[in-house]
């Protein structure tokens, strides 16, 4: 078994300098905030990082958000990301919500060092290579690797600052509603998770991290196989078997166009997690740890329904390599 601290090559360690640099904790704007190890999360463990397109994704994305708006789709292969992101030239966005459910994960047969993982996010920013930074709020779901017992943790993040798990028990089948809203009056982010079966909620009101610059240039609605900071690697992703993304709604900064995913005031991307590698180096591991084949799809994302509704799916993949 191959560890994943052994994967990432140059560019995956890059992408670790990123994920630490400046990361600081904020104080909870309301609510109580759960340490990181009291809600079963190690603490290396990144949620969400900017998307790591793989191959011709990087020339996909480019061509796709300086061409002309366009209701077609443009498919867009990533390391970490499956989902959809909406994007286009100089608009920027103001908001982006979703519908979810909490996934059954299967943590059966998970052996891999640092355990596997995934989350499920609606966020701003993250998409574009011009972005570093990534507003977002959702949910981490997976396994610690010790036990067959699966960690569901509501979070919160502004990378590149740390990952926070407000306390908010969830549990499979929960229907979940999440947004990201940016206030131009205050400059300030609005982050919102709502646990709609319990009844519990929590909102944070954040501003842009200090020395970086939120270009709000993407909106997105993502299922990703996590990072860890520790081993500089992109972490096994878990069977959640799938994730449906329902209602997705989108705004512009202006107010003026508001959609769904597809638009055709920006142009929308679909994204499939492609397993890749660099320097001769794979990126992506199996739930055992063995290195996967760069190419082979590990989570892939359905057509659209309505513009607004789409099925994230995790692949056999995951266990085969």
């Amino acid at each position: 078994m191959r560890k994943p601290s052994r994967a990432g090559g140059v560019a995956v360690g890059a992408l670790a300098v990123a994920l630490t640099a400046g990361a600081f904790a904020f104080a909870p704007a309301s609510g109580a905030v759960t340490t990181v190890a009291s809600s079963g999360v190690p603490a290396s463990i990144r949620p969400s990082t900017p998307l790591k397109a793989t191959g011709a994704g990087l020339g996909a994305i480019a061509a796709a958000t300086r061409a002309a708006a366009a209701t077609s789709v443009t498919n867009v292969q990533a390391a970490n990301w499956a989902g959809y992101a909406a994007s286009f030239g100089t608009t920027t966005f103001r908001f982006v919500s979703a519908r979810f459910t909490v996934p059954t994960v299967d943590c059966t047969g998970v052996t891999a060092t640092d355990g596997a993982w995934s989350s499920h996010w609606v966020g701003l920013d993250g998409f574009r290579s011009s972005s570093s930074t990534v507003e977002q709020t959702g949910l981490l779901a997976g396994c610690d690797g010790t036990s067959t017992t699966p960690v569901y943790a509501p979070f919160w993040e502004m990378f590149p600052n740390g990952p926070h798990y407000p306390s908010i028990t969830v549990k499979p089948g929960d229907a979940i509603s999440v947004s990201v809203y940016y206030n131009r009056s205050t400059r300030k982010f609005t982050l919102t998770f709502s646990d709609t079966t319990r009844h519990r909620h929590f909102t944070r009101i954040r501003a842009c991290p200090a020395n970086t610059t939120c270009r709000r240039n993407s909106a997105e609605a993502i299922s990703e196989a996590p990072f860890d900071t520790t081993t500089s690697s992109i972490l096994p992703l878990a069977d959640f078997h799938t994730e449906k993304f329902a209602n997705v709604a989108i705004t512009n900064t202006s107010g003026a166009h508001r959609g769904g995913l597809r638009s055709s005031f920006w142009n929308t991307l679909r994204i499939n997690q492609v397993a890749d590698e660099v320097a001769g180096d794979p990126t992506n591991f199996t739930i055992t740890g063995s290195p996967i084949t760069a190419g082979t799809v590990l989570d892939r994302t359905t057509a659209l329904s309505q513009n607004r509704t789409f099925t994230d799916k995790w692949t056999s993949a995951n266990v085969t390599g």
